[in-house]
């Protein structure tokens, strides 16, 4: 999107929505090996980057002549795919997105229909603002903190034990 329209973000998936889904270029994004990884995991631009989709384009067939539109169609197509695969995987009964994402609405068609029977809502519907699910994360973390609670699973963490998480360093 900075590349071809000089934005940061594509804004309500208004590009994206007016491209088509390449599905040879969909299946041979899919075949990436994290999506194959066990949870728990965790990724970003550090893979899924600009690098990664050039790496994609030139290993696939006529990589360089897919216009860049249907490029962010297919793009967006692999997001709610993976999305919703994954939340099936775990047998999820609804899903709840936050992030900016949430505020994609042509993500959030397309997530819906990958993810049906099950219904996909912005987290905003129970009151809780897309862009601020990671600070309410921080803070209940803080509130278990100061309460001596363990705020750990270890199951997720590879920890040994349940640990109370963080340090305090009250002013002198």
């Amino acid at each position: 999107c900075d590349r071809h329209h000089g934005a940061p973000y594509d804004d309500d998936g208004r590009w994206a929505a007016s491209g088509r889904v390449d599905a040879a270029l969909l299946t041979g994004l899919l075949s990436e090996s994290y999506f194959a990884r066990t949870p728990p995991k965790s990724t970003g631009r550090d893979l899924f980057g600009l690098p990664w989709i050039e790496q994609a384009l030139t290993a696939a067939a006529n990589g360089a002549d897919r216009a860049p539109v249907d490029v962010q169609a297919t793009l967006a197509e692999l997001t709610a795919t993976t999305i919703a695969c994954a939340c099936q995987a775990f047998g999820a009964q609804e899903v709840w997105i936050c992030g900016g994402g949430a505020l994609n609405g042509h993500l959030m068609g397309r997530l819906a229909a990958r993810a049906a029977p099950v219904p996909v809502s912005s987290t905003a519907a129970l009151g809780i603002p897309p862009l601020a699910v990671e600070a309410i994360a921080f803070a209940w973390l803080a509130r278990e903190r100061l309460a001596g609670r363990a705020a750990s699973l270890p199951a997720v963490t590879g920890a040994r034990a349940a640990r109370v998480l963080g340090a305090l360093y009250p002013a002198p």
